[in-house]
């Protein structure tokens, strides 16, 4: 099984060069069979539950949702971010103005969102998660909103459906980049993504 088979390069690069402009694009990766395998992968995975509370005392992010962030590096999970990143690091080179930061998925998180439950407020991921945040979701719906500020009452619903991937940009993808709030809402059949993100810290130890 390869997602790669599900997406199209040519459509990678092109969408690349939109992320200056909209800061979050799905495009399709994998078909419903994958998707459906790739589930009972992760729901073979041991998950606690998110922290409640998180962030600082004046901006606070309220979270409700399962996760596992050691994933074995042997497990399948790993192999779908080396494949990506063989297809994103190239384009990449070419799309990026800012050269500053190399280009790794070395971060993997899964998360499992229950029926009913509240997401994740508006946030912003860490600083050092750079130059290109990917999302493969696995099932479920919701709504992945991207906030022009914190306030959850503003924002705008990205198209985000089963076997696609949500590129977002971060620091280092161009000069200037402004990280966009981003929340998770409106939860009613179970939310299974996988994350893979460039996390700067991780090459400094």
């Amino acid at each position: 099984m390869s997602i790669l088979n599900f997406l199209d390069t040519d459509e990678v690069a092109a969408r690349l060069g939109q992320l200056s402009d909209k800061p979050a694009i799905a495009l399709s990766c994998a078909s419903k069979e994958d998707c459906r395998e790739l589930s009972k992968l992760a729901d073979q995975l041991e998950y606690r539950a998110a922290r409640p509370v998180t962030g600082s005392d004046t901006t606070p992010v309220y979270q409700d949702f399962e996760l596992n962030y050691e994933i074995p590096q042997k497990h399948y999970f790993w192999e779908i971010a080396a494949e990506l990143q063989s297809v994103f690091k190239p384009l990449l080179k070419e799309h990026r103005t800012a050269k500053d930061d190399d280009f790794r998925l070395n971060d993997l998180i899964v998360q499992r969102y229950p029926p009913g439950c509240t997401g994740i407020s508006p946030h912003r991921d860490h600083i050092e998660y750079r130059v290109l945040i990917l999302i493969l979701l696995l099932s479920g719906d919701g709504e992945f909103r991207i906030h022009p500020q914190r306030d959850g009452a503003l924002g705008e619903i990205i198209d985000f459906q089963p076997g696609q991937l949500l590129m977002m940009g971060a620091p280092g993808i161009n000069p200037g980049f402004v990280r966009p709030f981003h929340s998770v809402r409106n939860i009613s059949t179970v939310r299974r993504t996988v994350g893979m993100r460039y996390d700067r810290r991780l090459c400094l130890v």
